[in-house]
């Protein structure tokens, strides 16, 4: 079987939705499907023709569009991919929706309408979609993110050790911890046990400066801008990782993704987006306080923790890009034989 994959950017870690495609590329592959990854410089919608031309000049059994991406910056073009009369079906992942406002929300009614199928991340999404476009055509799918994060094997757990991982970015958590980490040294517990790991971003570099005063002031470890495979050992390091999303914790957060994969047992903020299986397999902490007392006081019991650690595989499982790949593997399946037998 052979896909042509279309993403607005393919250089690594210049776009979420660019470092996705790529991951699931190399996932496929590995399936033994060959994958064409289409890229252009100009998304324009009057570059239509040669967006046509190189899907055409492919030739393959399936089109699978990742939209959106900063790549495309706000053509149409890849929205109307199911227009272009192709010679295969069209599948697309819609990696956001519900942050469209509704004026933006005609961009997908051609996605509604003149896809093989759409692949969502997340329950809600999907769900929202559904009432946007109650008439629609088309298979409907969930198939959770990968952890860009790759698994570590053969590293030692450090008892009661606690991570964050994430971007250095203001409102993103990240203050919450710095509580928690003042809140465990008040209370005894050695702070070179818990560690922030992440990765700077442009224009934040006053917050940054601001994390590094806090790291030197507690004492916590602190990891800035390690390659993927060095984050992996980190984390698998770590026996919890508190990482408390503002709006709550939902199948898109990578950092959860890649904590999970590696092992951790994770504490974070329930919102309304939280699915039960998150709400299953985390503990709940909606302060740094709570988080505090759950993991330093007598907030959980033993049997509970034993309890969470032992569905740690299958919960990583969910994140596995082998795991994904097979699942788009079987969705490409099933809408090549509908379209023979119909």
């Amino acid at each position: 079987m052979k896909v042509a994959l279309v993403s607005g950017t393919w250089t690594e870690g210049k776009c979420g939705v660019g470092d996705y495609a790529r991951q699931l590329s190399n996932a496929l592959e590995h399936k033994g499907i060959q994958v064409d990854r289409i890229a252009m410089d100009d998304w324009s919608i009057f570059n239509a023709g040669r967006y046509r031309a190189a899907l055409r000049q492919s030739a393959p059994d399936i089109v699978h569009v990742q939209y959106p991406s900063i790549g495309y910056k706000r053509s149409l073009l890849p929205a109307t991919t199911g227009y272009l009369k192709l010679d295969c079906p069209t599948v697309i992942t819609l990696h956001e929706f519900q942050i469209y406002r509704s004026y933006w929300r005609f961009v997908f009614a051609p996605i509604a309408l003149k896809m093989a199928a759409r692949v969502f991340s997340r329950t809600e999404e999907l769900d929202r979609f559904a009432k946007s476009y109650p008439t629609r055509k088309g298979q409907d799918h969930i198939i959770p993110i990968g952890s860009n994060i790759p698994k570590a094997d053969g590293v030692e757990r450090r008892r009661s050790s606690v991570a964050y991982f994430g971007l250095f970015w203001p409102g993103k958590g990240l203050e919450d911890f710095i509580t928690f980490a003042e809140l465990a040294k008040k209370a005894g517990i050695d702070p070179a046990s818990l560690s922030v790991i992440g990765a700077p971003v442009a224009g934040k570099e006053a917050f940054l400066d601001h994390i590094r005063s806090k790291a030197e002031e507690i004492g916590f470890a602190l990891h800035i801008d390690l390659p993927a495979s060095e984050v992996a050992r980190q984390l698998a390091a770590h026996e919890f990782a508190y990482l408390p999303f503002p709006s709550g914790a939902d199948e898109r957060r990578g950092s959860m993704a890649a904590a999970l994969v590696n092992g951790c047992t994770l504490v974070t903020r329930y919102g309304d987006a939280t699915p039960d299986w998150i709400r299953q397999n985390s503990l709940q902490a909606d302060t740094p306080e709570q988080a505090a007392d759950l993991l330093f006081g007598q907030g959980v019991s033993e049997d509970s923790l034993k309890e969470l650690r032992g569905r740690a595989s299958q919960i990583a499982d969910r994140f596995d890009w082998s795991t994904i790949a097979q699942k788009h593997v079987a969705l490409y399946e099933d809408i090549l034989r509908t379209r023979a037998s119909g």
